[in-house]
């Protein structure tokens, strides 16, 4: 138990999970905030599942076998919550959220909850839409994607 209390005081994880539980309670009133929830669960999860798990037990990065497979349930993962915003909130709402993930902004909240300084260069972003067109990106690149993406989902709702 002492060891689960570490984890929740770990940087700003405690208000990942606090904006997380106030946006999934509020998102069934205002179903626009099933966005932020989405937003904040996969951070929560990439946080948990990569940070914690693959990159914090070690000083050297998991091989590239390691990282695929935790792309794969981090993936399941992300389409089950798609789901079920689907089938709760509406399908309009996922495909905001879809939107949200595609223009970067989980990277961009991994960084901020974790307090870590946001790389100069996203050189994992090639499936982003500017990724798409440029290959690696600059910092501001990411963040004025993921700005124009959580514009572009506003607009779709």
């Amino acid at each position: 138990m002492k060891e689960l209390f570490e984890i929740l005081r770990y940087r700003l994880l405690w208000l990942n999970i606090v904006l997380l539980i106030i946006s999934a309670v509020m998102m069934f009133r205002y179903q626009s905030l099933s966005l932020v929830t989405f937003a904040l669960l996969i951070n929560l999860y990439d946080i948990l599942g990569y940070h914690f798990t693959l990159i914090r037990r070690s000083t050297q990065l998991p091989d590239k076998i390691i990282i695929r497979a935790y792309r794969v349930h981090q993936l399941l993962f992300e389409i089950l919550i798609i789901f079920f915003i689907a089938f709760v909130i509406g399908w309009k709402y996922v495909i905001g959220c879809a939107i949200i993930k595609w223009f970067g902004l989980q990277d961009i909240l991994y960084y901020l909850v974790l307090q870590k300084k946001i790389p100069d260069k996203f050189t994992w972003m090639k499936w982003t839409p500017f990724g798409i067109l440029k290959g690696d990106l600059s910092k501001n690149e990411v963040i004025f994607q993921a700005a124009v993406g959580i514009i572009i989902s506003i607009l779709i709702l």
